[in-house]
């Protein structure tokens, strides 16, 4: 059995899961994406074989390095150098995510076939993956970017939290921010999903991010059939791992 160690080193917070082959058994978040190395203590107790990881911020430049001298284990850093068992179909290949190309990598392996991949985070993705590999996708802000937005860049609208009282329309400024962003964003989200069914009408919508609950029922209401997928970078970085490992 191949025991493998993710992190997903992200723009607000970081993930270390523990795979066995591709079955989760561990997982730990911090909150602090600068501070990866707390999720270290992980990997020890699993006695792990290897590592691989990804990270979108820039602080934690040499992470790749600690791991080597910490762990003494093969270490795979998902860069856009980096061999896939896929083809990237994006007219910036360097420019592209890496917790993207892992979550691609996930859906492939885990769904193999269309599937609209919704990543809700300080970002959210949703990008179309098939069999053949990545085939491009859009990227917005948050639910937190978006309300922090309003509140940065005007004079007199409040900082308002996404969960709480959302009516139909907006009965106070609160409210009235509420439902402008969040039922903004799941219409954005069911929108992309229904005209993607278009062509291809058997696409999946699978959801990961620290959002992806939170937005789930809203988008069922809508009629969004919605899976979650909370290890789906983490499964996508282990398959990148076993690739470059042969």
């Amino acid at each position: 059995m191949n025991r493998i160690f993710t992190v997903d080193i992200g723009n607000t917070a970081a993930k270390g899961s523990v795979f066995d082959d591709f079955r989760p058994v561990a997982t730990r978040i911090v909150d602090n994406a600068a501070d990866p190395d707390s999720l270290l203590e992980l990997a020890r107790l699993y006695n792990v074989d290897g590592v691989a990881f990804c990270s979108v911020g820039s602080t934690v430049s040499d992470f790749g390095s600690r791991l080597r001298s910490m762990l003494s284990l093969p270490v795979v850093e998902l860069t856009s150098d980096t061999p896939l068992p896929f083809e990237i179909v994006y007219g910036s290949p360097r420019t592209l995510g890496v917790d993207r190309i892992a979550a691609a990598a996930g859906a492939i392996h885990k769904y193999g076939g269309d599937v609209l991949v919704v990543d809700a985070g300080t970002a959210v993705t949703i990008d179309l993956i098939n069999p053949r590999g990545f085939m491009g996708g859009n990227i917005s802000p948050g639910l937190r970017l978006r309300v922090r937005s309003l509140n940065a860049f005007t004079a007199k609208l409040p900082l308002v939290r996404p969960d709480g009282d959302m009516p139909r329309r907006g009965s106070d400024t609160e409210t009235a921010i509420r439902c402008g962003v969040v039922g903004g964003l799941v219409s954005e989200i069911a929108g992309e999903y229904f005209e993607t069914q278009n062509d291809f009408p058997g696409i999946r919508l699978v959801m990961t991010g620290g959002d992806a609950d939170f937005l789930r029922p809203l988008l069922e209401k809508k009629g969004v059939k919605v899976e979650i997928d909370h290890d789906l970078v983490g499964l996508g970085l282990v398959s990148i791992y076993n690739y470059n490992r042969k």
